[in-house]
């Protein structure tokens, strides 16, 4: 695929689909080039961020805590187990994790001394006839002293091998708290490849700034129904409305912004903030149509003083820098964002896209 792009409108670009798609593949953690020694981070599970409070979207007057007393108890499972995913989307941005740290050398390489001293013992002696004791005697001083000193020699060179990767790790932690955007650039994305559900990629560093590319699901990870509490408390289960699943999503757009900036900047200490583009594709024959759901820019000074009990969306409207993000009515699904808000960027998807397929290939 070539750096162009074709643009389908003033919302949306075209590009290869099997390009985009590998470029924000999961990988495992085996293809990482991540120095050892980095600490493992939290992931955002439905287990760990079920333990937050349950974002509460508005319901009908008299809504209260759902009991058995208001329906069956198969109902009431229903319920929570709709209650529970609108909870795990809409709280992706209360995931907390772990900020990088640097990294250490292992251990110098245990020398196997035994190996070393039996093989000096079977040379010194090979040849020197068993009923002469004496020279077997000398020969045998003569291995001890030979392995000793082998021994020594392996020692320091395990030991010069732990300072070399001390100095190595020294310089990419020095760059890494640099923000060098070659460094910055391959270990975020290491640590995104090694994150299971996330499809986000850094684009580059700009100074402090990283900036980060996150693809978001498709509308058809909301439930399909929606859970209500009528005037007389009966407890109802229906088609969720178009305006009930456009807030879900919504608020799921801007928690996945959140919490890509909060993972970006815990893996970059040389970051002061992280730009995310939140995108979405649609498949379209070999190619994939890729808009803009949303864009902000979060300061880590910010996220140190943020209120996370708030929901996504005022969150993002309090730390957020210029942040846009598409909507078009409570009623109505949301909308792209238009392209000229972020000039370049279109390009520039399409120029890493060629990359990643190059690399793949």
């Amino acid at each position: 695929m070539s750096t162009s792009v074709v643009t389908v409108d003033g919302a949306r670009v075209r590009v290869s689909s099997p390009a985009f798609r590998e470029t924000f593949a999961q990988r495992s953690s085996a293809g990482a080039t991540v120095p050892a020694g980095e600490p493992a981070a939290a992931v955002p599970t439905p287990s760990t961020t079920g333990s937050v409070a349950r974002h509460q979207l508005p319901q009908d007057p008299g809504a209260g805590r759902l009991t058995l007393t208001h329906a069956s108890a198969a109902t009431s499972a229903l319920a929570e187990s709709i209650l529970d995913a609108e909870d795990a989307l809409t709280s992706v941005h209360r995931s907390w994790f772990a900020p990088a740290q640097r990294p250490c050398a292992p251990r110098p390489d245990r020398v196997d001394e035994s190996t070393i001293v039996a093989r000096h013992a079977e040379a010194a002696v090979r040849g020197v006839p068993w009923f002469d004791l004496s020279k077997r005697r000398q020969a045998a001083q003569v291995a001890r002293r030979r392995a000793h000193s082998d021994i020594d020699v392996a020692r320091r060179a395990a030991e010069e091998r732990v300072r070399a990767e001390e100095r190595r790790l020294d310089a990419w932690w020095k760059a890494l708290c640099a923000n060098d955007p070659a460094t910055v650039t391959e270990h975020v994305n290491g640590v995104f490849d090694r994150e299971p559900g996330t499809r986000a990629k850094a684009l580059g560093a700009d100074g402090s700034v990283l900036e980060v590319a996150v693809l978001a699901p498709g509308e058809h990870v909301l439930p399909a129904e929606e859970v209500r509490m009528a005037a007389d408390r009966a407890l109802t289960i229906r088609r969720a409305s178009a305006a009930h699943r456009a807030e879900i999503y919504r608020q799921h757009v801007a928690g996945l912004l959140v919490a890509t900036a909060r993972r970006a900047l815990a893996a970059s200490p040389g970051a002061g903030s992280v730009r995310v583009h939140v995108l979405r594709s649609t498949a379209s024959g070999p190619y994939d149509d890729v808009c803009l759901l949303a864009v902000a820019e979060i300061a880590r000074e910010d996220l140190h003083r943020a209120d996370f009990g708030l929901d996504a969306v005022s969150l993002l409207g309090r730390i957020g820098r210029g942040t846009v993000l598409g909507a078009a009515g409570a009623d109505k699904a949301m909308e792209p964002v238009a392209l000229d808000v972020v000039p370049g960027l279109a390009e520039r998807l399409a120029a890493m896209c060629c990359t990643e397929r190059r690399a793949s290939a």
